[in-house]
């Protein structure tokens, strides 16, 4: 009878010392990443638009727009709207005003 109860306390004993270090190790970890969270900058929703020429990412409001056979079409600059209107002859390129 002695040894169910000293089994049963170090049973209990074992896992308060489990429970404890989990809280103590896993809820430092949740809390740094929580502040990391809250410090994370706003990204505002604009809109992202590929270069067809380079396939560069550039906002859409920091596109150069060029048109092509009446579509319109966004570069990261003038040079790539100028190289991809050279490779591409298949119809008339014009700028926007």
């Amino acid at each position: 009878m002695f040894h169910v109860i000293r089994l049963l306390i170090i049973g209990i004993l074992i896992y308060l010392i489990y429970k404890a270090l989990k809280w103590i190790f896993w809820s430092s970890g949740k809390n740094q990443e929580s502040v990391e969270q809250r410090h994370m900058p706003v990204i505002s929703g604009e809109d992202l638009v590929e270069d067809p020429y380079c396939h560069v990412y550039v906002p859409l409001s920091q596109a150069y727009r060029g048109y092509l056979d009446g579509e319109t079409l966004y570069f990261c600059s003038k040079h790539c709207y100028e190289q991809y209107r050279l490779h591409n002859t298949a119809g008339k390129a014009r700028e926007a005003v």
